[in-house]
């Protein structure tokens, strides 16, 4: 199913919407900001990979119509994850994944609602990626 476009207000219509890499780019990665935060985004998907994560949820002003987020926001699925090859920078506090990223991801996924509601309850949809896709589509880190 593709990308449904922006509602009135700015957001996806409500639902969760599975997509590939390359599709989140195309609708996401529109200008320099929205790159730069796309690539912030792989480089925590191929992290989250190698540990063996399946789903990543993304949500928050990266997957509206605003022209240039500040960050991205979500969760990742921590099912089947080999926590002890987890990178150290998604069990530390925001503030470092903000830094090495440009956004955060949580765990655990009870962080799903939160994502598809804005801060006045309207609801908003929210993307899901593979990020096992990413190494392929992009590789694995170095």
């Amino acid at each position: 199913m593709p990308i449904p476009p922006f509602n009135e207000l700015g957001y996806l219509p409500p639902g969760i919407y599975e997509v590939s890499w390359m599709e989140m780019m195309d609708r996401f990665a529109t200008n320099p900001q929205r790159l730069r935060l796309a690539t912030g985004l792989a480089a925590a998907s191929r992290k989250l990979a190698i540990a063996g994560c399946r789903r990543i949820l993304i949500g928050g002003s990266f997957v509206t119509d605003k022209e240039h987020p500040n960050d991205f926001d979500g969760w990742y699925e921590s099912f089947g994850l080999n926590l002890d090859i987890l990178d150290s920078l998604f069990l530390e506090d925001v503030e470092s994944q903000m830094e090495v990223f440009g956004g955060t991801l949580f765990d655990p996924p009870s962080y799903e609602g939160f994502f598809q509601t804005d801060r006045q309850g309207r609801p908003k949809g929210v993307i899901v990626l593979d990020p096992q896709e990413v190494i392929i589509q992009l590789g694995k880190p170095s």
